[in-house]
């Protein structure tokens, strides 16, 4: 599989076998709402079967997705059913890593991104898919608090801070 991507919108050849040697190719996107100067983030807990921690959408890259970018907004669908007019923007957290499962039976190679949402969207035009068991809105401080994994609190500073640049 390549990790070298150069971008989200680079034709996907290969998305892996889930071994430590070939990992499986998946998204995990970050959902940052304006609101006024600050930002909020929507944030979806899994369920229990699912390892019952917080974050936003995750989800395995197909073989029929075009790219990065068309992965991601699929998985935002599917889970979130979040229609395109709350969509505004795809970001690239520029971010890889390669993990075990939690089982530690399948492995796979996570790439990093946001989908910023429009001003006003909030847990209402939300249609939770069975992964998850409840969405809410919250600060970025407290979703580092809530975050289980230290790759998580590393993605989101670098979300926040890249936001307050803009």
């Amino acid at each position: 599989m390549p990790s070298d991507l150069a971008t989200i919108d680079h034709p996907i050849h290969d998305v892996g076998a889930g071994t430590q040697e070939d990992p499986r190719l998946i998204v995990e996107l970050w959902l940052p709402i304006p609101v006024g100067a600050r930002w909020e983030l929507l944030m979806c807990r899994r369920v229990p079967a699912r390892g019952g921690f917080w974050q936003g959408v995750s989800g395995r890259v197909e073989a029929s997705d075009a790219s990065l970018r068309h992965a991601a907004l699929r998985e935002l669908g599917e889970e979130l059913q979040l229609g395109a007019g709350r969509l505004a923007e795809v970001l690239d957290l520029e971010q890889t890593y390669d993990f075990a499962s939690l089982r530690g039976d399948r492995f796979y190679r996570k790439h990093c991104m946001a989908v910023l949402l429009s001003a006003g969207t909030d847990v209402e035009h939300v249609t939770l898919s069975e992964e998850h068991d409840e969405c809410v809105r919250m600060t970025f401080e407290q979703a580092i608090d809530l975050a289980r994994f230290p790759e998580y609190v590393t993605e989101l500073e670098s979300l926040e801070a890249r936001l307050y640049a803009r």
